[in-house]
């Protein structure tokens, strides 16, 4: 019996029987080849979560159109025949688990890239689909047509391939959302105005892919709300509206999101939003149709999951990013393991690379995510010899996890009380709870692996060399950067991390030196506690090297009322009462007030020469070797391990 009767209960979508209510979310990848066909890369990515235990995958926006729609170079697609045959070596990797693998078929629209197409845009009509982009190119009714063949010959392609179900893609503000929109689709002909109209691009695809196919199942993906409060785009009843139509046209299932082409947050949400916060779209949703209702709801564990289907909220869970985090998430689940699960912690690393570098998707507290090919499995060749790991943060517990598997005999020092390392300080400020549950899962890791864990202990040569390791890990993190200005020794300046734990408390107005997001979190829990602040940045912009939706939520919490931010300015000396600064633009003094001076200056690496002379094969992870983020620590503590 398992302890999640509604999650691993079977479910119907259309003709198709599911094992259980867990569906893996389309999220894009970026590891399409150039022309579009899938590579070993992404198959094997996509078969890692077939294998976790989801019932159904439904995968990544999958391009019906390689004229006038290329949103990126390694967009996947089933535009072109010869698709076929290499989209069937993915099915298959995904069907050998007993799981179903739904393609989402997509068209850009006014979101495309005209760099990539050498062609305008098409759109419902010439509205850009934000400000500063393209004007696209109202379509045509021969456009029409042709669009909604290509939909079409789409889905034969992917009925062809194996799928077993497409999804069409109509949410995020893609060209059927632009239909959908009041905003974006101002037509007067038979396409816009009313919601059959609005609907009637979409609908007619639905007719044409059942005179292709039959009862080949359909889903429907769309924003319940889109969540942006400007005149045209989607409320909650306008949503409903347009659903009720579309079953009325006889999809088998709907799946809801949230937010558009203008509000992303909506829809891959930054940490600070919490689980089941847009619970009542989908709940909404639910109670006015019949058909199946799947939906994403920030879900980070099972019990929330459950929480989901016995509410009555929708009757298929949605995962996205806790399947990137953890693709083991159901199969640990159904086993009782709920406390092993490695939870997204919601930090849009992944976001960051593939909508902010175009580049391919990865984790930052799963190191394989995206590279399933390059390390399929641990070679487990330890043989019980010993391998001593310095430290207790992510690095440390990620390299003493994997050279456990790989039966090695671990003994990890650390200096504190507790397992956590920086995750227990980078926990304090508000919303970073999930940073705590990381730690705490992490540590769990290390009890169910036989690591032999050695807290208040401190690594030093003679006791690491008691243990005659054959090598050492050094993860015993970094210093707080500390220039040697005038001032720095006074006893009103502290560092950020001593006023997150508590072992230094300011006064008065707190200039804080550094606005990378140790600053901006120092500042907003120094905000919250009544102080005035003065931020700090030498950099001409708040939050060098913060991904804009982390920077943009963290900036919604800065009450501008109570904060003076000096961008372009270094520090040059600290006084009792005040610091002074440079203003780079043309080298003038200005003189801050700031009772208290909080550095967030970044960190440097302890060095630990007397490790590199004592033992013959040392290796250096995480703060200890460079200072970085979560996503840094955690894969160099899993190649450390790798290739040890």
């Amino acid at each position: 019996m398992t302890q999640y009767p509604s999650l691993f209960s079977p479910g119907r979508i259309g003709s198709m029987t599911l094992k259980n209510r867990g569906v893996m979310m389309p999220m894009a990848t970026e590891q399409a080849d150039r022309y579009g066909v899938p590579t070993l890369r992404q198959i094997r990515y996509y078969q890692e979560r077939a294998k976790g235990g989801v019932a159904m995958i439904i995968n990544e926006y999958t391009g019906v159109d390689d004229v006038d729609s290329i949103p990126a170079i390694h967009n996947l697609r089933a535009a072109q025949d010869y698709h076929i045959a290499e989209l069937e070596k993915l099915t298959d990797a995904v069907h050998l688990y007993d799981c179903k693998i739904v393609a989402q078929l997509h068209h850009g629209g006014a979101t495309s890239s005209p760099a990539l197409t050498g062609r305008e845009n098409l759109a419902p009509s010439a509205v850009p689909i934000a400000d500063g982009r393209p004007v696209p190119r109202e379509m045509t009714l021969e456009d029409i047509r042709r669009i909604q063949q290509k939909f079409i010959a789409a889905a034969v392609r992917c009925k062809k391939a194996g799928y077993d179900a497409v999804e069409l893609h109509g949410a995020h503000g893609y060209l059927i959302a632009q239909f959908f929109s009041k905003y974006y689709n101002r037509r007067t002909d038979e396409y816009g105005g009313s919601v059959e109209n609005r609907c009637r691009f979409l609908s007619e695809i639905i007719a044409g892919i059942r005179k292709e196919l039959g009862r080949f199942p359909i889903l429907v993906r769309m924003c319940g709300d889109e969540m942006t409060p400007v005149d045209g785009f989607l409320t909650l009843e306008d949503g409903l509206e347009i659903a009720k139509h579309l079953e009325a046209c006889g999809i088998d299932a709907i799946n809801i999101s949230n937010g558009s082409a203008r509000n992303g947050d909506a829809n891959c949400e930054p940490f600070s939003y919490q689980p089941g916060w847009k619970k009542h779209v989908a709940k909404a949703y639910k109670a006015a149709l019949h058909i199946p209702v799947i939906a994403t709801n920030t879900i980070k564990d099972p019990d929330f999951a459950e929480s989901l289907l016995a509410e009555g909220v929708c009757d298929f869970v949605g995962l996205g990013r806790s399947q990137l985090a953890d693709p083991e998430f159901m199969n640990k689940a159904r086993a009782g393991k709920a406390d092993e699960i490695r939870n997204c912690i919601g930090c849009l690393y992944c976001r960051e690379r593939v909508l902010g570098g175009s580049l391919p998707i990865r984790c930052a507290v799963n190191p394989r995510t995206g590279r399933e090919v390059d390390f399929p499995h641990l070679k487990r060749n330890g043989g019980g010899k010993t391998v001593v790991v310095a430290g207790g943060g992510p690095a440390a517990m990620e390299a003493a996890r994997d050279l456990a598997l790989r039966d090695f005999r671990v003994v990890l020092m650390e200096q504190d009380a507790r397992l956590g390392g920086t995750l227990n300080i980078a926990a304090i400020p508000p919303f970073k709870d999930k940073l705590a549950k990381l730690a705490q899962t992490m540590a769990r890791q290390m009890e169910v692996l036989g690591v032999e864990v050695r807290l208040n202990t401190a690594a030093t040569v003679e006791n690491v060399k008691a243990e005659n390791p054959v090598g050492v890990i050094l993860a015993c993190g970094a210093e707080p950067l500390m220039p040697p200005l005038p001032g720095m020794d006074l006893p009103h300046v502290m560092t950020a991390e001593r006023v997150l734990t508590g072992e230094a408390m300011p006064e008065g107005t707190v200039a804080v030196v550094g606005s990378g997001l140790t600053g901006l979190e120092t500042a907003e829990v120094l905000l919250e506690r009544g102080h005035s602040v003065a931020l700090v940045e030498m950099l001409p912009n708040v939050g060098p090297g913060v991904f804009p939706a982390i920077l943009n939520d963290e900036l919604s919490r800065i009450d501008r009322n109570r904060t003076q931010i000096y961008t372009s300015h270094k520090l040059l000396s600290i006084a009792p009462g005040e610091i002074t600064l440079e203003r780079l633009a043309d080298s003038a003094k200005v003189t801050v007030k700031a009772d208290s001076v909080v550095l967030a200056m970044g960190v440097r690496p302890k060095p630990m020469p007397e490790f590199d002379e004592a033992f013959d094969k040392v290796i250096r992870i995480g703060d200890a070797r460079i200072g970085g983020r979560i996503a840094t620590a955690v894969r160099q503590g899993f190649e450390a391990a790798y290739i040890f």
